[in-house]
């Protein structure tokens, strides 16, 4: 594999791109595929972007897709309680065009079913709610772990493949879920700054569910023929339990897996990015990484330990070529940038940071782009 650099697309409107909308938004048009379309060739042609990441459920703002949460599931606390309701022909249908926008365009796509926030406790945003729909995957206690999650990825996960399946050429990777790592019992410190206040991230999943979770999915997924893959925010995610862990190096070993590390240093992580030849999963991609300036000691997105050279890593027509080329020596064979659409300040992309990628990607003489 040649190194490559993608992008996180990841929406145009967070968390309902697909299908109809959640009742509060229902006067928002549908999504314009022809409009992401022409997106995704710009980005091609402009700086070499080849794959492009994308939330599907997201945290879960349009889940039951369209309809009030509260007309289909019982809310207990921060959480709402009830069976998975399946994704609609609408939803599908959405997906599909995407699919066909991103075969046009040049660009394959790695669909990511699920993120984080969809286990974190329930948010309201006005009259749409966020999270809270972790019993959804995983059921009541008096119920058996493992047909729960097949009740959830059957009513989700299976009808995306069946979709993915007439369009195999438009799919890189297969994402299971965008860091599970903040939800997990064992998993890291995650701080967030909520009204004006530093938080930090309740976990709420045992390891063993979120395990069975991502198993299950897995193996859906590589018996479709498609290549799997999970955004994890650690190289080595200490929870993960002895089986999944030796499933995920087989399958990567076969080419049927896909790992990913996000790479954020921060003041409250400030680790160097690992050399790949020392992952204990691989192949592995820098899955999520900044495409905005780093600051010195910055509690979110600090400039990086790996590059002493102050002057290019600060400059502003060269930080993120300097990133890329520090990817591409230690041994990586590719990076997905954050991000072409979010407003937080890891991202800013545009024509600075096209140039950039673009020079990265013609040094040195043989490197292309996928």
């Amino acid at each position: 594999m040649s190194f490559f650099v993608g992008l996180s697309h990841p929406w145009v409107r967070c968390g309902h791109d697909f299908g109809p909308r959640p009742p509060p938004w229902q006067g928002v048009g549908p999504t314009d595929w022809g409009a992401v379309e022409a997106e995704l060739r710009r980005w091609r042609e402009a700086a070499g972007v080849r794959w492009s990441r994308w939330w599907l459920l997201a945290g879960g703002v349009n889940y039951p897709v369209g309809r009030d949460p509260h007309a289909c599931f019982e809310r207990r606390g921060g959480r709402l309680v009830g069976r998975p309701p399946a994704l609609p022909e609408g939803f599908l249908g959405d997906f599909e065009r995407l699919l066909v926008a991103a075969a046009r365009a040049g660009v394959r796509l790695v669909p990511s079913l699920l993120s984080f926030e969809f286990f974190q406790p329930l948010v309201a945003h006005g009259d749409v709610f966020r999270g809270g729909r972790a019993p959804i995957v995983f059921g009541p206690r008096t119920e058996p772990l493992e047909a729960s999650i097949d009740a959830f990825l059957d009513a989700t996960l299976r009808p995306l493949l069946d979709v993915s399946t007439r369009h195999r050429a438009s799919v890189a990777a297969w994402e299971v879920v965008n860091e599970p790592d903040w939800v997990v019992e064992g998993g890291p410190l995650h701080l967030r700054v909520v009204g004006g206040r530093l938080r930090r991230t309740p976990k709420t999943v045992p390891a063993r569910a979120m395990c069975a979770l991502l198993e299950r999915a897995v193996d859906r997924i590589v018996r479709r023929g498609f290549v799997a893959s999970v955004g994890f925010k650690e190289a080595d995610p200490p929870w993960l339990l002895p089986r999944l862990r030796r499933k995920l190096r087989r399958y990567g070993d076969a080419g049927q897996y896909l790992h990913q590390l996000h790479h954020y240093p921060s003041l409250y992580e400030p680790a160097p990015l690992p050399h790949h030849d020392r992952l204990p999963f691989r192949p592995c991609l820098v899955g999520e990484m900044p495409t905005a300036r780093g600051r010195c000691l910055d509690p979110f997105v600090m400039r990086w330990r790996d590059d002493w050279d102050w002057r290019r890593a600060h400059d502003p027509a060269r930080y993120l070529e300097r990133r890329i080329d520090i990817v591409r020596r230690k041994g990586y064979p590719g990076a997905l940038l954050w991000s072409g659409r979010a407003a937080d300040r890891a991202s800013a992309w545009g024509p600075l940071q096209w140039a950039q990628v673009r020079r990265a990607l013609g040094r040195p003489p043989g490197v292309r782009t996928l």
